[in-house]
């Protein structure tokens, strides 16, 4: 199956998706977030399963984008120009697919989406960019340096996320992305009494936004302060009777039970 997790920072999306069938391969692109994983609910032996090798951590860090190192004058000189990003998009990539065809594994978790669709449309701008380069690095005369994507452009990148998505089911595998959280935007009405474009209250998953017509199932993990326990309530979801469900603790193993019980395979 694959699942959309998005929330709060620590609201337990990483626990939730480290409790889906093992062998689990962790790429995590938000550093610390097995760490976390690992204290949030301690009923889940998520160390235990990691020390046993039925959780495999992998590490995508971000690279650094602040410019070029001068090792004359031993100084950063800032720079537009994208470094690293499409080399670690096919890094992950690469990985990716070898996880694919792995038959041992059963899940692959990617941590976090937001950041895995910034990587890919960043490293999509850094090929655009190197086209304007010359072998010295240096931009060609006449050039102004692209520093986004055109509205066209993303074309490209959504085929790429897409591709995750449909190689994983593809390939019979549990794929899990967790998402950041985010301000949702739209015509408001202003302090003025004016409509215009403003923040409407409400929080909403952070990346690629056209995940619903892939995943099997959407959802927002959240925290409860009063009970001290992580919830789950479910958005979309091809099993249509799941959708605005709440699940206490929710781990995989819950949320496919129920999911059976309403296809009645049990």
């Amino acid at each position: 199956m694959i699942f959309v997790l998005w929330g709060e920072d620590k609201s337990c999306k990483n626990t939730l998706a480290l409790s889906f069938p093992k062998p689990i391969v962790d790429m995590e692109f938000d550093v610390g977030g097995f760490q976390r994983s690992c204290r949030n609910l301690p009923h889940l032996p998520i160390k235990d399963w990691y020390t046993q090798g039925l959780i495999k951590l992998e590490q995508y860090a971000m690279p650094f984008q602040i410019g070029k190192l001068d090792p004359v004058a031993n100084i950063i000189r800032p720079s537009k120009i994208v470094i690293g990003m499409k080399e670690l998009f096919y890094q992950f990539t690469a990985k990716y697919i070898e996880h694919l065809k792995d038959p041992a594994i059963q899940t692959i978790f990617i941590d976090t989406g937001t950041l895995l669709y910034e990587i890919t449309c960043t490293g999509y701008l850094q090929e655009k960019q190197e086209i304007q380069l010359m072998p010295d690095g240096s931009v060609k005369p006449k050039e102004n340096l692209r520093v986004s994507l055109l509205p066209i452009e993303y074309r490209e990148p959504y085929i790429r996320m897409r591709g995750f998505i449909y190689q994983a089911k593809a390939h019979g595998k549990h794929l899990v992305l967790t998402h950041h959280a985010a301000d949702e935007y739209g015509m408001v009405r202003q302090s003025d009494g004016k409509i215009g474009e403003g923040k409407t209250g409400k929080r909403v998953l952070h990346g690629w936004g056209q995940l619903g017509d892939g995943a099997d199932v959407v959802g927002h993990t959240y925290w409860d302060k009063v009970t001290g326990k992580p919830y789950f309530k479910v958005e979309l979801a091809e099993v249509k009777e799941l959708e605005d469900m709440v699940i206490e603790e929710p781990t995989f193993d819950k949320i496919n039970a129920v999911i059976k019980m309403i296809r009645g395979e049990e």
